[in-house]
């Protein structure tokens, strides 16, 4: 008796999820630590200044928080994406990546230095 082996077994479905699973996790946890914490240290670093107003911290905090929750979910799109098609995930989270970056130069130039 032959067994059908067009399904994926748990260690395919964890090799191909596995990266951007980690990746999500650590976006939604720098994103909580914006957002609720108002850590801006965390993204920033120690060695850079200030944002320009202290009052403007919570501002750049909420707005970095709500780009690392973007780019959380698109990361779990992508991710739903590779079992679908593996070139849509690639150009999904590139297109996403350049998204973020010039949404985060737009948030940087207007709260940041």
């Amino acid at each position: 008796m032959e067994e059908n082996k067009d399904y994926m077994t748990t260690d395919q479905i964890l090799e191909t999820a596995g990266i951007p699973l980690l990746l999500f996790v650590i976006l939604i946890y720098y994103g909580m630590r914006l957002w609720f914490m108002k850590d801006i240290s965390a993204i920033r670093g120690k060695n850079k200044p200030p944002v320009k107003v202290l009052t403007v911290k919570s501002y750049y905090a909420k707005c970095a928080g709500k780009l690392m929750f973007f780019f959380a979910v698109a990361t779990l799109v992508m991710m739903l994406l590779l079992f679908w098609n593996t070139y849509v995930a690639v150009a999904e989270i590139i297109i996403c990546t350049v998204i973020l970056g010039i949404l985060w130069h737009n948030m940087n130039a207007k709260y940041g230095d």
